[in-house]
């Protein structure tokens, strides 16, 4: 054989070969961002199921003047949360008492970095939820003191509820959610559980590679440990754009390594919000 002949053999095997891997990348992306949509849409209805039911239960604990005794007002939304099974188990990462005006007394964790911040003057529309008749209120948007990370773009899911006294008198807003890079912690914990299961499945050497993103809109949030290069190609592919028609999937390259690709719209988070997940096999 020359050499010639040779080396065109290589390169339509190396050829093949990367094809291959792409579309078995390409299918363990897709079928992972099928498992951990379910797991988004539920996190987000555990949360809207159990808001109404710790507002209530913390209105009862506290006095007519909350920020007296902020001790005592922490542990009122210890058992708030504790007093709803979907709130106990939510993946919530802040949860904070806000008097009438939006300024917050005590959240349930320390350090309690929203004390004396006014959720307010960043979420204006949350102002809704004084008002004695109003469910629960929804924003997206950015708060420095609800960041999920030290560094880099991230965006907060913000709910607030109503905190009423016996008669009817709003004490303050119950306000809850989490970082959207924060919870992309969880998505990912969750998706290195699945792969590897599939991994043992497929009697793979290694757990593949993966990382795992919340898209809102045109931004991409993925934990703090992700390349930012793997959060831009999120970006790249627009995601809300891709996903139009239903779930999608494909294949790119980063840094030499060709990945699977899948993203998959969650509306009950919000209609151009969803999961994406980069997959490559070792």
């Amino acid at each position: 054989m020359s050499v010639l002949l040779l080396a065109a053999s290589l390169c339509v095997s190396f050829t093949l070969g990367c094809k291959d891997q792409g579309k078995a990348s390409q299918k363990y992306a897709a079928d992972l961002a099928a498992k951990l949509a379910p797991v988004l849409k539920t996190d987000v209805e555990q949360v809207r199921r159990g808001l109404p039911n710790g507002a209530k239960k913390v209105g009862e604990m506290v006095d007519t003047d909350p920020g007296a005794d902020l001790v005592a007002l922490r542990k009122a939304l210890e058992v708030g949360r504790a007093s709803d099974k979907d709130l106990l188990v939510s993946k919530v990462t802040f949860f904070s008492f806000a008097d009438p005006t939006g300024v917050v007394l005590r959240s349930e964790g320390d350090p309690d970095m929203l004390a004396n911040r006014s959720v307010l003057a960043t979420f204006p529309d949350l102002k809704k939820a004084s008002d004695p008749t109003s469910g629960t209120v929804e924003v997206f948007g950015h708060m420095q003191e609800m960041r999920g990370v030290r560094n880099g773009q991230d965006e907060q899911w913000v709910l607030a509820h109503p905190i009423k006294a016996p008669d009817n008198q709003v004490k303050g807003m119950l306000v809850t959610g989490w970082s959207l890079r924060a919870y992309s912690y969880r998505l990912q914990t969750a998706a290195k559980q699945e792969m590897t299961e599939v991994a043992k499945r497929d009697s793979l050497k290694m757990t593949p590679l993966l990382y795992t993103f919340v898209f809102k809109g045109s931004k991409a949030y993925a934990e703090a440990v992700t390349p930012d290069v793997n959060v831009e190609a999120i970006e790249k592919l627009d995601p809300v754009a891709k996903t139009e028609a239903g779930p999608w999937s494909g294949s790119v390259e980063l840094t030499g390594r060709i990945y699977g690709v899948a993203i998959e719209r969650v509306p009950e988070l919000a209609p151009d919000a969803g999961v994406a997940v980069l997959v490559s096999p070792i």
